[in-house]
Formats: structure tokens, sequence, C-alpha cells
């Protein structure tokens, strides 16, 4: 077994932690390296909002221990240090995704020809399948769901795998989340403007599918059905909810994950939960759609490989 380590600092939300993972496990594979999870650093600073999650699949890399963590204000401080002392080391103790002048990211390559210490700390979002798309089916094993069974309760997990699904997500108060953001003004006219404009996208991407496949039932996902009501699409949905007979013990999070990748087909807006949803599932022959760059004007994804080329792509 190799000495040779990276530590991936997980952060945000599930379907940011599942492209951390991904990436890093991809990159730890071809870099011949152990991988580590640090699941606290984010998640005890005070701006935090989100909660760990990977602790929902069967991941096969071990957490690691608190000597591989910045925990604390002490952390916090001795990271900083190093990170600046870093920039003079030959061999880097830190990699931090590659940001342009317009704060967005792509693939890069050149992690693996870069000099590093035994121990690497990687920083990142690293949205984008190319740096695991050629293990595929490892990570599908890593993301296997520890209480599928539970879930196959649910009495939507027949209907979605015996009928012609097409998963629909909309993420509303997308620019009220965060410390201080609620009240804001200028961002809850944000938020409803890029509800409307994910709406006006997924009834063309409905056209798309009424015109493709026989008797296509529509599912909603939101993470606030607030105001979803059936006038605002051209086709009925059936909306996904959380059956009281379910476990109440089990993560929200992940039995929507679940159900989502039981779908045949999918309608993926800029969300990394829903676009993990999409590529999770096993269905033969499902088409998945996506929005074209110009789709949205109020939010845009920050990687430009984030869309696989197999998707396709809504004028």
């Amino acid at each position: 077994m190799t000495n040779k380590k990276i530590i991936i600092r997980l952060s945000n939300e599930l379907g940011n932690q599942m492209f951390m993972y991904a990436s890093a496990f991809g990159i730890s594979k071809k870099l011949n390296r152990l991988l580590l999870v640090d699941n606290q650093t984010a998640y005890l600073l005070k701006k935090n909002i989100s909660r760990y999650g990977l602790n929902n699949f069967k991941i096969t890399s071990e957490i690691a221990q608190n000597n591989y963590k910045f925990l604390g204000i002490l952390g916090y401080i001795k990271r900083k240090i190093l990170k600046k002392i870093d920039i003079f080391n030959a061999n880097k103790k830190f990699y931090t995704e590659y940001k342009d002048n317009y704060k967005l990211t792509n693939y890069n390559a050149e992690i693996f020809t870069k000099s590093f210490s035994n121990t690497i700390y990687l920083e990142g979002y690293f949205e984008t399948q190319k740096y695991f798309i050629d293990i595929k089916d490892e990570i599908i094993n890593e993301f296997n769901f520890k209480d599928a069974e539970k879930y196959k309760k649910s009495p939507f997990y027949t209907q979605l795998n015996q009928e012609n699904s097409v998963a629909i997500c909309i993420r509303q108060n997308r620019f009220l989340e965060g410390l201080g953001k609620k009240n804001n003004s200028e961002n809850f006219t944000k938020s409803v403007n890029y509800s409307k404009e994910q709406i006006t996208y997924i009834n063309k991407s409905i056209k798309f599918f009424k015109s493709k496949i026989n008797n296509p039932v529509f599912y909603l996902w939101s993470n606030d059905f607030k105001g979803l009501d059936n006038s605002l699409f051209i086709e009925k949905m059936n909306k996904v909810i959380h059956p009281k007979n379910i476990d109440t013990n089990i993560d929200k999070r992940s039995l929507d994950l679940f159900l989502l990748s039981q779908c045949k087909n999918h309608i993926v807006i800029p969300s990394s939960f829903n676009w993990w949803g999409a590529w999770l599932s096993q269905k033969k022959n499902k088409t998945i759609l996506r929005p074209s760059s110009s789709t949205f004007s109020i939010f845009k994804v920050n990687n430009k490989d984030y869309w696989p080329d197999t998707w396709t792509k809504i004028e």
C-alpha cells in the first residue's frame, strides 16, 4: 500500500460533495495515492449551512484522522500559513482548483504532471466527469446507496421503474440560501426570476419528450414546492413527496437522489444534485436533456466541462 495520500476537503451540499469525492477518487487512482476524506473542516465553520452526506453511500475511502484536518481556529490559521508557505515548496502540499478571471473552472490535467509532497490537500469543486469518466463503473459502485432496500419501499419506486418516467427538478430560493440573504429584496427577485427561467426551459424540454416517447409521465422534485402548481407547466406533474410510511431516520437528500436515479429520462437544470441523479441512472436508452449556455441569464454553471457530451442540449 502506498504511503502517499490525497486528502479531499468536502464542503457544500450533497451534489457538490459527490463531484469532489468522485474527482478526487479518479485523481488518486491515476496518481497511485490513498484517498482520505475530510468530512469536518468545512462543516464546522460558522458560515456553513450544509452537512456531510457521503455517509449515505458505500464509499470505500476512509475518513481522514484529525491530524489531517484543519479543525477550529488554530486549524484555520495553520491552513492559511501552510498555503502561503506552499508557494515556495518544490513539492506542493496543496492543490486548489484553478479559476480564470471570470471565476470559471474546467478540467485541468496539470495535476497529473505536478510535483507533490507525500500528502496532498485537494480543494475545489471539480464539477466535471472528465476526472472520473474512465472509471465510471467504480464511481457508480462508490455511490451505492446504503439504504437502497428501505428506499424501495417508497410507492414511487415501482411507478418510476414501470412508466416512461421523466425526472424534473426545480431549485427555488437559489439566491436566498446562506447567512444574511433571506431578507434581501434583490436576492428574492433574482430567485423568483431564476425559477421562471427554469420553468420556461422545462416546458421546452417537456415538448421534446412528448414528441419522442410514448406516454411520458413527468415527476417533479424541488427543494420547495411552494407556488409550483400545474398551471405553470404544459403537462401535469406527479409530485414526488416523501410518504409517511418511509422511515423517518432516512436522509431526505439520499432518498430523493435514489428516486431520481430510477427515472428513465431526465430534464436537468444547473444543479449538481440533479446532475448526479441523471448520471447515476442505469436505464438503457435513457435520454438526458440539459440547457444551452444561453438558457439562463441569472445563474450559470462555473465549470466549462460541466455537461457530458452525450446529453442532449435544449436551445
